[in-house]
């Protein structure tokens, strides 16, 4: 045989049965082994699928023969004294379990590959899981059953925050304290917030932005999934982007705690809370939790004279899970 025709022969093999449409693109066995006696490979197949079926024999010389059986002993199709390549395309008449089996003859070392592509015979039993995980002959009945499998998830960015006055200490006579509530958004993954004081937050906002816009050109923003609209956003999702921070000027002191814990740190009392920062002029940090529920940034301003107007943006990413119906096969146990 020349090389050529050697080379074509293996393309060929590579491609489903019949005319090589789209509607094969679906592989779902493609494997290589020593042929030993008989061998067995169960599949789950529904009614009207159509099965394209290449075998090829890769070392040695002649297979006994390949069979397509549903279980468990109707022969669809059988082939004698297959001596290099095989290639059929069967129509499935009703769903359920199919045994392509392979016997070789003879005892010389024999190596064989097989494929197996399906194509649907209806959008109803298009998604159908092939695979048979149990044991035939411990289990010979089985059952159509189906179930909802995840088949991908939408991620989203929402915009949370909003601005609060912390007063000031009025030298000593009052506690310049303030609070500001917020809720994440359910199917919360991670979020990140910055906190920023007067001057210095609109000085941020206008850094962060210029980063984005460099980020948004390099094209780094495309691994994210979702173009975000702000760094703030960007940082949320991922993107390593290095965002302003400052402790120049007018400050505060900020704790993150759930409201149960509020009147503690009004009045000065120990208390439990995710983190604490003083001294923030700008602060901007990545979270992984809390990721549900009602929660606060407690602020205390040391300023003895002047209220300060502090500002809280959150950008909350979400990842919403979606589900398909799926058919597959079960054994029925006794």
């Amino acid at each position: 045989m020349s090389r050529t025709l050697t080379l074509l022969i293996i393309a060929l093999f590579f491609l489903p049965v019949g005319i090589l449409q789209a509607q094969f693109a679906t592989q779902i066995a493609d494997q290589t082994f020593k042929v030993d006696g008989t061998h067995d490979f169960p599949y789950a197949f529904a009614a009207g699928d159509q099965i394209a079926i290449n075998v090829h024999v890769l070392t040695g010389r002649r297979l006994k023969a390949v069979e397509l059986i549903q279980w468990p002993d109707y022969t669809i199709f059988r082939s004698y004294e297959l001596d290099t390549t095989l290639q059929k395309t069967v129509m499935i008449p009703q769903t359920g379990v199919y045994i392509l089996r392979i016997q070789e003859a003879g005892m010389g070392k024999k190596v064989c590959r097989f494929t197996l592509f399906r194509a649907p015979g209806s959008p109803e039993t298009a998604r159908l899981d092939t695979r048979i995980g149990w044991d035939l002959k411990q289990y010979p009945e089985y059952q159509i059953a189906t179930r909802h499998v995840p088949s991908g998830k939408k991620t989203e960015v929402v915009t949370l925050g909003g601005q609060v006055t912390v007063g000031s200490n009025k030298f000593g006579t009052q506690k310049g304290m303030n609070a500001y509530q917020f809720t994440l958004p359910p199917n919360t993954v991670r979020w990140a917030f910055r906190i920023a004081v007067g001057q210095a937050g609109i000085e941020a906002r206008r850094k962060d932005a210029e980063k984005l816009t460099s980020a948004l050109k390099s094209g780094a923003v495309r691994m994210l999934g979702v173009e975000p609209e702000t760094a703030l956003a960007a940082f949320a999702l991922g993107m390593a982007v290095d965002m302003t921070v400052s402790s120049a000027g007018e400050d505060v002191d900020y704790a993150l705690l759930s409201p149960e814990n509020l009147p503690k740190f009004y009045a000065g009392e120990s208390y439990d809370a995710f983190m604490f920062q003083s001294g923030v002029s700008v602060d901007a940090q990545r979270r992984s939790s809390p990721l549900e529920g009602t929660w606060l940034f407690a602020l205390r301003s040391n300023n003895w004279m002047r209220d300060i107007d502090v500002v809280i943006d959150i950008e909350a990413v979400t990842e919403t899970q979606f589900f398909v119906e799926e058919m597959y096969l079960e054994p029925v146990k006794p």
